[in-house]
């Protein structure tokens, strides 16, 4: 053992340099910046020393002194490639994205068309929210390279954040040319296409997630709604209970189930789907369901209580209103909808705005019949 360590005071600063690049390449961070750290007392300026330790410390998350080596590196070579990048690196990790895309443009100045590093780029402008250069940038660099990887799920990544949603399917599938399998790809391409009302399409990216995992629970959620698009309520149901066996449900879920439950005509099994959902947080949908549903049982102050939890956002009482006369109408259920809100307006609890909204509804609905 003491053999050992008398070997690696005698190293010269050059072999300890190669040895902790060697360390570097098999991801042991730690003991590179230990040999690094040993050249650097000795050499100080020494400038594969500093970028390497600058590497190392970067990866172990030692920002700070990855920074210090990095800025002493440029004080000795302003235009050293390896600093510039690596410095870019640390700043993008410390959220500092604009000093990120200076330091890594001054590289390309350098060092023209290394996608990589044009990636970053592109990464950064989209950090901060700077769409259009984030868009440029992917752009430069699928047309030097239209299967670059990187861009081109940075591009998907970008159309999605965009709402361009038939756009990020394009790039999508072309991200799944490097990995047919790959899940979560999958699944947003099923989830976006059902966005565009491509129903059947939805279907066969959500089945081929299942084929690969059977108990995902995005491509269990996504079929499931498939089957509710096509009015196979129980088919839909059946398909999210399999969530449930392994996963503790969401809000939506509980509300799709809920709404399904109810189209069955499962009163009671929608019922304790909408409750769960609520359970959960605040949703509008599983409130203007439990709203509807206690109509129908002709229970009206229960119907009233969730009502007015429904609106009592004085701003947002108009949409939701509206929304709420929809699902009446859509189940056949016109007349009650107008008792019920006659009965509200009986005993007012909410705000004034909202019962004025639930006053024009009822001369509207009257004007009607």
């Amino acid at each position: 053992m003491s053999e050992n360590r008398g070997e690696k005071r005698q190293l010269s600063v050059i072999d300890l340099s190669k040895k902790g690049r060697q360390k570097f390449r098999s991801r042991r961070y730690q003991e590179a910046c230990d040999l690094f750290s040993q050249g650097l007392e000795r050499e100080p300026d020494n400038p594969y020393l500093l970028s390497g330790m600058g590497d190392a410390c970067r990866e172990i998350g030692n920002f700070e002194e990855a920074e210090r080596c990095y800025r002493h590196l440029l004080e000795i070579d302003k235009n050293n490639l390896f600093a510039l990048r690596g410095l870019g690196d640390v700043c993008k990790k410390l959220g500092r994205h604009q000093e990120a895309i200076r330091l890594w443009n001054q590289y390309l100045n350098l060092r023209p068309r290394d996608k990589h590093v044009m990636t970053r780029i592109a990464d950064s402008c989209k950090a901060l929210l700077q769409f259009d250069k984030a868009e440029e940038a992917y752009r430069q660099i699928i047309k030097f390279d239209p299967r670059d990887r990187f861009a081109l799920t940075g591009m998907a990544d970008l159309q999605h954040r965009l709402g361009h949603d038939e756009k990020a399917i394009e790039y999508y599938e072309k991200v799944l040319q490097f990995d047919p399998n790959e899940l979560h790809i999958l699944t947003i391409i099923g989830k976006l296409c059902w966005r565009i009302n491509k129903f059947e399409k939805a279907e066969s990216f959500f089945r081929r997630a299942l084929s690969i995992d059977p108990h995902n629970p995005y491509a269990l959620y996504g079929l499931g709604n498939c089957f509710r698009w096509h009015h196979q309520y129980d088919k839909a149901i059946e398909i999210w209970q399999e969530i449930l066996k392994h996963n503790e449900g969401t809000q939506a879920l509980f509300t799709r189930m809920g709404d399904a439950h109810m189209h069955l005509g499962d009163i009671d099994k929608a019922e304790a789907s909408y409750l769960k959902a609520m359970q959960l947080g605040d949703d509008p949908f599983a409130v203007a369901g439990l709203v509807r549903l206690y109509c129908d049982k002709s229970e009206f102050p229960q119907a009233a209580k969730f009502f007015w939890i429904l609106v009592a956002d004085e701003d947002d009482a108009a949409p939701q209103i509206e929304e709420l006369v929809k699902r009446f109408v859509r189940s056949g259920q016109r007349d009650v909808m107008l008792q019920f809100f006659r009965l509200l307006l009986a005993d007012p609890q909410g705000g004034e705005r909202a019962i004025r909204e639930i006053e024009a509804m009822v001369e509207r609905l009257e004007g009607e019949n």
